[in-house]
C-alpha cells in the first residue's frame, strides 16, 4: 500500500474519531447546562430533558450499531454482575456506615421510608449508570487507548458531574471507576444500578449530612446550609 493509498484510508478514521469526541462533548456539555441552568429555573423542564437526552443517545446507539447486550441490557449475566458489584462495594459501605455511626450517623433510618426511597432511587440510579456505561462509556471505548485510561476519563467526567459537592465529587469518582471496569468485565446495567442504590442508601442515611452536603449537587449544593 502507497503512503498515499494510507492516507487516504487514515482520514475517514480521523473525522469518525472527531465525530465521536463531539458526541461525547455534547452529552456532558448538555447535563452540565441542565444540571446548573436548566433545572434549577423549574423542575417543569425534567421530563423534556430526559426525553431529548434519550433520543439522542437512541440516535448514537444505532449510529455505532449498539446491541442490547452491548449496553448490559441483559439478564445472563445478572447473577455474575451483581456478586462482583457487592463483593467491591459492600466492604466500603460498611466502613462508611461504621464511620457514620461514630460521628452521630445521618437521616434517620425508617424501614418504610427507606424502602420506598430505595425504589424510587433505582430508577435514577439506573438512568446514571445507562448515561455512564452505554453513552459516555461505549463512546470514548472508541477514542482512550488503554482500559485503565479509559475508565479513569469516565470517573473523571462522573465525579465533575457532581461538582461542587466535594464528598459526592470524590466518592463518584472512585465508585465510577469501579463500575466501568465491572461492567467491561461482566457487562450488566440492572446490577450496577442496584449497587449503586444501595450505596446511595447507606451513605445518604449514615453519614452526617455535613459531609453529605445532603447529597446535593450543582446549584442546589449551595441551599444545604438552609436545610
Amino acid at each position: 500500500m502507497s503512503d498515499a493509498q494510507a492516507q487516504a484510508g487514515a482520514a475517514p478514521h480521523h473525522r469518525e474519531e472527531i465525530l465521536t469526541f463531539l458526541e461525547v462533548a455534547f452529552v456532558v456539555l448538555f447535563l452540565l447546562v441542565y444540571i446548573w441552568i436548566i433545572e434549577p429555573l423549574s423542575r417543569a423542564y425534567a421530563a423534556p430533558g430526559f426525553v431529548l437526552f434519550f433520543a439522542y443517545a437512541f440516535f448514537l446507539h444505532v449510529r455505532h450499531d449498539d446491541t442490547a447486550a452491548d449496553l448490559g441490557i441483559r439478564l445472563d449475566t445478572l447473577g455474575r454482575a451483581l456478586r462482583e458489584a457487592l463483593f467491591v462495594i459492600v466492604p466500603a459501605l460498611v466502613l462508611a456506615g461504621a464511620l457514620g455511626l461514630y460521628l452521630g450517623g445521618g437521616v434517620a433510618l425508617n424501614p418504610q421510608r427507606t424502602a420506598l426511597a430505595f425504589l424510587w432511587g433505582y430508577p435514577w440510579a439506573l438512568f446514571q449508570q445507562y448515561g455512564l456505561q452505554c453513552v459516555i462509556g461505549r463512546r470514548l471505548g472508541g477514542l482512550v487507548q488503554g482500559e485503565v485510561a479509559h475508565d479513569v476519563i469516565c470517573a473523571a467526567i462522573f465525579g465533575a458531574l457532581h461538582l461542587p459537592n466535594p464528598f459526592l465529587t470524590a466518592v463518584t469518582f472512585g465508585a465510577a471507576y469501579c463500575f466501568c471496569a465491572l461492567f467491561r468485565r461482566c457487562p450488566n446495567l440492572f446490577a450496577l444500578a442496584l449497587a449503586h442504590t444501595l450505596a446511595s442508601t447507606v451513605l445518604y442515611h449514615f453519614l452526617p449530612p455535613e459531609i453529605t452536603h445532603s447529597m446535593r449537587v450543582g446549584p442546589g449544593f449551595f441551599d444545604t446550609g438552609r436545610l
